[in-house]
């Protein structure tokens, strides 16, 4: 991508899952994605998924449908549990106790889905800690943590 190719309008596809997405493309094709905001647990969060120009697939999109119906679970049984080991040396100032007011969902990240798996991200703005912190997935499993900001 040249310099100039920033100040290119970028094209514009409507999902009716994901809503009004913007196209990002690249030399490399394996790395477009589309990326958006969209209404996620009553936050507008940003959005960005790994797909080709149709858009994203059905799987994606059944993907993120089970994410928003299953998240309350997901957030209790697999995401809190692994922020507490995570953080354990610094759990006291982390704010864990108090989540869902202390971590305000700030995007979420899907990728190609294969075998019925995708790696996926979610990130949250971490108040207490001032920094963004990002999970990295397999499926459902958490993979990696990373705090940034």
């Amino acid at each position: 991508m040249g310099l100039f190719d920033f100040f290119k309008k970028q094209p514009k596809f409507q999902d009716e899952v994901f809503g009004l997405l913007t196209y990002n493309v690249f030399k490399d094709n394996t790395k477009n994605f589309y990326s958006g905001d969209i209404l996620f647990q009553g936050f507008l969060i940003g959005i960005t998924i790994d797909a080709k120009d149709k858009g994203p697939s059905q799987l994606q999109k059944d993907f993120f449908k089970k994410l928003t119906s299953d998240y309350k679970n997901i957030k209790d049984e697999i995401i809190l549990p692994f922020l507490q080991i995570e953080l354990e040396d610094t759990i006291e100032e982390s704010g864990l106790a108090n989540f869902d007011t202390e971590f305000e969902l700030d995007g979420i990240s899907i990728g190609y889905i294969s075998n019925q798996k995708t790696e996926w991200s979610v990130t949250y703005d971490s108040k207490p800690m001032r920094h963004f912190v990002t999970i990295d997935f397999d499926g459902m499993t958490p993979k990696d943590m990373m705090i940034d900001g």
